[in-house]
């Protein structure tokens, strides 16, 4: 490819993944043997393979970056090219990372590692084989806002999760409807009953946007932006003081928003700016309870300081027998304030800053 070839070149034009690349059915790795894949994505591939010693199948991922790297005749996985050694070996390290990360958890609506290891120039991690759909798809598929008793159900699961990993001094980052996986209840159906109707089992999904905080220290992996999920303080980049449990906490009243709005909410960037979101109290009053949404409205506060700061304060505001006041100090906030106060000031001049940092990578990319 010339483009490839001429290091002056602005921008590189990327492949996408070979045909072919994925292993084939019967290669073995350790005690598995692949049997198919089961999905491809950007950084890796998933395949359904069978544990020889357990007989049992499972899901094992492996990490093959498309843009970066390529299968080479002997199957092993090497960059496509010299330079991209750098920025392989910091997503393999990612990678890893996330591994040993899952693999200390112990939550049902947490994805669980059997195993991981490093082989054939990439790395493997072996995962339960969860057969399901995403939320996402749920809610595409069902057309209607689910009942108030399914979407707190689906809420206690996630919560419990988060704190989980809270507990841990880790944070998601990275809550949303295609990163939350519903389990198929096998019993439900072969009673007749539709998947649309069973009781949610989620499945938390998609750690690599993680961050571990031990002290003083932060272990930083890949910065993960979503629109409409991700709350501001995200957008400052790896200064982890600004970012911890009110960070999952938006996230997930977002995803709850969704749910029950039918849309996201607005870029939290924008609502720096102007807050123009429509409160969740506002848009589904009457399809459920006030406090059930008034809990939503304050875990989707832009200040983090205005949030409930962790998940046992949101539980609480959405068990509290009066609707709490979205974004006041009234609500049980528990813990300390998420940012010591920042002035709304600094906030409205990181939404500026973001705004016209997008704007103008925008304007580069159509001048290129």
């Amino acid at each position: 490819m010339t483009t490839a070839d001429n290091p002056d070149q602005r921008t590189l034009l990327l492949p996408r993944r070979d045909a072919g690349s994925e292993l084939k059915a019967g290669s073995r790795l350790q005690e598995f043997v692949v049997e198919r894949p089961l999905g491809v994505g950007g950084y890796s591939i998933v395949y359904l393979a069978r544990d020889l010693k357990l007989d049992r199948r499972v899901a094992l991922k492996e990490y093959l970056p498309a843009t970066l790297a390529m299968r080479a005749p002997d199957g092993s996985v090497v960059p496509r090219l010299p330079r991209f050694q750098e920025f392989f070996d910091r997503g393999l390290k990612s990678f890893l990372n996330e591994a040993r990360l899952l693999g200390a958890f112990d939550h049902p609506a947490l994805l669980k590692v059997y195993r991981f290891w490093a082989e054939n120039g990439t790395a493997y991690m072996v995962m339960p084989y969860y057969e399901g759909i995403t939320l996402k798809r749920w809610l595409a598929d069902l057309g209607t806002p689910p009942s108030e008793q399914w979407l707190r159900a689906l809420a206690d699961s996630l919560m419990a999760a988060l704190q989980v990993m809270h507990d841990q001094a880790c944070y998601h980052r990275d809550v949303a409807p295609d990163n939350v996986l519903l389990l198929y209840d096998r019993s439900h159906a072969q009673q007749g009953g539709s998947y649309l109707e069973q009781r949610p089992r989620p499945v938390l999904l998609d750690f690599g946007a993680a961050r571990r905080v031990i002290g003083d220290a932060t272990q930083n992996l890949t910065a993960i932006l979503k629109s409409g999920y991700s709350p501001v303080e995200q957008y400052e980049g790896a200064d982890s003081q600004r970012q911890g449990p009110w960070t999952d906490v938006y996230a997930l009243c977002a995803l709850l928003y969704t749910a029950a709005i039918g849309k996201p909410p607005l870029s939290s960037v924008s609502r720096v700016v102007r807050d123009e979101q429509v409160p969740a109290r506002v848009a589904a009053k009457g399809r459920y309870s006030p406090a059930f949404l008034a809990a939503i409205d304050a875990g989707l506060a832009v200040r983090p300081e205005q949030r409930p700061q962790d998940m046992a304060a949101l539980r609480a505001a959405m068990d509290a027998s009066e609707p709490v006041s979205a974004g006041g100090v009234d609500i049980a906030l528990g813990g300390d304030k998420g940012d010591g106060g920042r002035p709304l000031l600094a906030y409205l001049a990181l939404g500026a800053a973001a705004l016209l940092a997008l704007a103008a990578g925008a304007l580069w990319f159509w001048r290129r």
